[in-house]
C-alpha cells in the first residue's frame, strides 16, 4: 500500500523477490476451487462465456456494432472487480502487470511464473467450463516466437495519439495480437478470460491507458462517453477515470511520459 492505495507491479519485478507472489498464487488457487459465484468460472465468465459482457471493438465480434466504444473503461472497472474478489481470498494480493515489450519478454515470452510446469500452478493455467462442443478442463496455450511480441516503441508511439478513440483503437490492435500470440485459449475470446495470464495482459493494457492519461490529461475521453454504465458492474465511463479514485495505483517502471493535469 502506498498512501493508502493498492499498488500494482510488475510481474518480473515481483519474481526478482522472495515470497512476492505467494498472495497472488493463493488466491488465484482458492478462487480456482470456488464453485459459486465467488470463483473463478463466474468471474472469468462475464467476460466471454457465458455471459459474453465484455467491450472489444464497439462490440463487433459480439454480433453489435455502436458508435462508441467503451473498451478501455469497461475492461479497467472489470479488473477492479476482479481484484478486488482475489483479495477476498487474499487481502495481501494486488494485480501484476505483464509487460510484453519487456527485454525478458521478448527473450523468453511469457513471464516465467505463469510458465512454471509446475503441478497445480494457479498462474499456468485455469478451469474452465464445457464450451463450444468441448469438455470442461484447464486452459492451454500456444505462444508464438517471444520476438514477435509489441516493443516498447510501439507503446511509446500510442503516447503521442492526443485523440481518445485513436489511441484506444490503436491500443486495442496491439491488445488483439497478444491475445493471439498467446494462443490457445486466450485467442478466444470465449475462454481468454478463464487463463490466468489474461489478468495480467489487461492490466498492462489499463497501464499502457493510465501512462496515456499521465501525458494527455483525464479528461479527454468524448463526453458522450461519461455518463454510460460498464455493466455488470456499478460504475460508469466517469467513475473509472481516474485510477487513484478507484483506490490503486501503478509502481514506477522505466517508462518515461510527460505529465499534463486536465
Amino acid at each position: 500500500m502506498a498512501n493508502g492505495l493498492t499498488v500494482r507491479s510488475s510481474i518480473e519485478s515481483l519474481e526478482e523477490t522472495p515470497g512476492a507472489l505467494d498472495p497472488l498464487r493463493d488466491a488465484y488457487a482458492k478462487l480456482q476451487k470456488l464453485t459459486d459465484n465467488r470463483g473463478w468460472l463466474y468471474w472469468a465468465g462475464i467476460h466471454g462465456f457465458p455471459q459474453n459482457m465484455c467491450w472489444h471493438h464497439g462490440r463487433i465480434g459480439l454480433g453489435q456494432q455502436l458508435p462508441y466504444d467503451l473498451f478501455l473503461p469497461w475492461h479497467r472497472a472489470y479488473l477492479l472487480y476482479w481484484e478486488h474478489t482475489a483479495r477476498d481470498q487474499n487481502g495481501a494480493m494486488t494485480l501484476p502487470w505483464w509487460d510484453w515489450t519487456s527485454p525478458g519478454s521478448h527473450s523468453i515470452g511469457i513471464p516465467k511464473s505463469f510458465a512454471a510446469p509446475k503441478v497445480n500452478n494457479p498462474l499456468a493455467s485455469g478451469p474452465k467450463p464445457a464450451m463450444m462442443k468441448k469438455p470442461a478442463g484447464r486452459t492451454a496455450r500456444q505462444p508464438s516466437s517471444p520476438a514477435s511480441l509489441p516493443t516498447q516503441q510501439q507503446v511509446q508511439a500510442l503516447m503521442s495519439l492526443g485523440n481518445f478513440v485513436d489511441f484506444s483503437q490503436q491500443l486495442q490492435d496491439i491488445h488483439d495480437n497478444i491475445h493471439g500470440w498467446v494462443g490457445g485459449d486466450m485467442g478466444v475470446i470465449a475462454s481468454s478470460a478463464f487463463d490466468p495470464v489474461f489478468w495480467s495482459h489487461h492490466c498492462m493494457i489499463d497501464r499502457v491507458w493510465y501512462l496515456w492519461q499521465l501525458k494527455n490529461g483525464i479528461n479527454t475521453i468524448p463526453p458522450d462517453y461519461l455518463d454510460k454504465p460498464l455493466a455488470p458492474f456499478a460504475l460508469t465511463v466517469q467513475g473509472v477515470l481516474d485510477i487513484n479514485r478507484l483506490g490503486y495505483e501503478y509502481a514506477v517502471s522505466s517508462a518515461s511520459v510527460s505529465v499534463k493535469i486536465a
